[in-house]
């Protein structure tokens, strides 16, 4: 294996001033870490799932992590919009009342529920990107390899289908598809939440989704060197992306919805979590309520009230 489809920013990359103070070695040595210590955790948490029913099928598959209310919503939603897809969801959540309601929602609505094991970043609010990247390496690890689906799509927790539509119809020619979030020098990488992969297509299956922050990639970002770079521009087909502002009077760098083809991404980790804390509880409120008011205009569906558990706490940013 080419050791360089691993490694963080080119060494061409670093300015002379940074070579002097011997950063290129540091940054080597702390990524070499992360990815050892991640390797040892998967291994040991190795545990296949075996699941028939998402064989050779269309699997969906959410990340979930401690917000109850936006996983009762999403399975409501998928499965009057997604009825072709078979929908599981993986629960990362540290809170064990919410892994307990997760598992409630889903035994209700007929959702498979896989509980993560947990990982060496779990909890944290630095890690929180390296949490969720160890989530998908176990899900992809332990789900789609020992279950062999057709295609698979990853989700956050927090996006909806809006419309009847099947979001796998973006792979009709492609090898992958989804949210693309892109790098000045053209390299590029499928934000993990929105993400698509045609399993009979796939040149690898050695993928790995965990972030590369020091080159500018969050989770997902390390399959640029793994996948993403040996595909033609025929081999992606990137969902339609739109920025949606909450309210009049905030900006979008304080806050913002997403429209990714014909899902609402609430994302709240967009709100960062470096702001004033009132400030940024206010408008994850704010985005909350618009997300339901949004959702609640689908007939027959009910939305209960606001739950109070996964709606006031500080979530880790992923």
């Amino acid at each position: 294996m080419d050791k360089r489809r691993n490694m963080p920013r080119a060494l061409s990359k670093y300015t002379v001033r940074e070579w002097f103070r011997l950063r290129p070695l540091v940054d080597r040595k702390n990524h070499a870490r992360y990815q050892v210590r991640e390797r040892i955790s998967l291994a040991r948490n190795a545990r296949p799932v075996l699941l028939p029913a998402i064989r050779d099928r269309k699997a969906l598959i959410t990340i979930s992590f401690n917000d109850v209310e936006v996983i009762d919503w999403q399975t409501k939603l998928v499965a009057i919009n997604v009825p072709g897809a078979v929908h599981l969801i993986a629960d990362n959540s540290t809170d064990p009342t919410a892994r307990a309601a997760i598992r409630d929602i889903c035994a209700s609505a007929g959702v498979t529920y896989v509980p993560l094991p947990s990982n060496p970043w779990a909890g944290r609010k630095v890690d929180g990107s390296k949490s969720h990247g160890f989530a998908l390496n176990w899900a992809w690890a332990n789900i789609v390899l020992a279950n062999r689906p057709s295609m698979v799509g990853f989700l956050d927790h927090d996006i909806f289908p809006t419309e009847k539509a099947d979001p796998f119809r973006l792979l009709e020619r492609a090898i992958v598809a989804g949210a693309v979030r892109t790098a000045p020098d053209g390299r590029w990488y499928l934000w993990p939440g929105f993400a698509f992969f045609h399993l009979g297509k796939l040149t690898t299956d050695r993928l790995n989704f965990g972030k590369d922050w020091l080159d500018g990639f969050d989770t997902g970002g390390l399959n640029w060197g793994r996948l993403y770079r040996y595909l033609n521009d025929v081999d992606l087909c990137a969902a339609s992306h739109e920025r949606l502002p909450i309210a009049d009077d905030i900006t979008i760098d304080d806050a913002l919805s997403e429209r990714i083809d014909n899902w609402l991404h609430e994302s709240c980790y967009s709100t960062t979590v470096h702001m004033d804390p009132a400030r940024r509880q206010h408008l994850l409120a704010l985005k909350r309520n618009g997300t339901l008011e949004t959702l609640q205009k689908f007939d027959g569906i009910a939305f209960p009230p606001r739950l109070s558990l996964g709606s006031d706490t500080d979530p880790v940013e992923f």
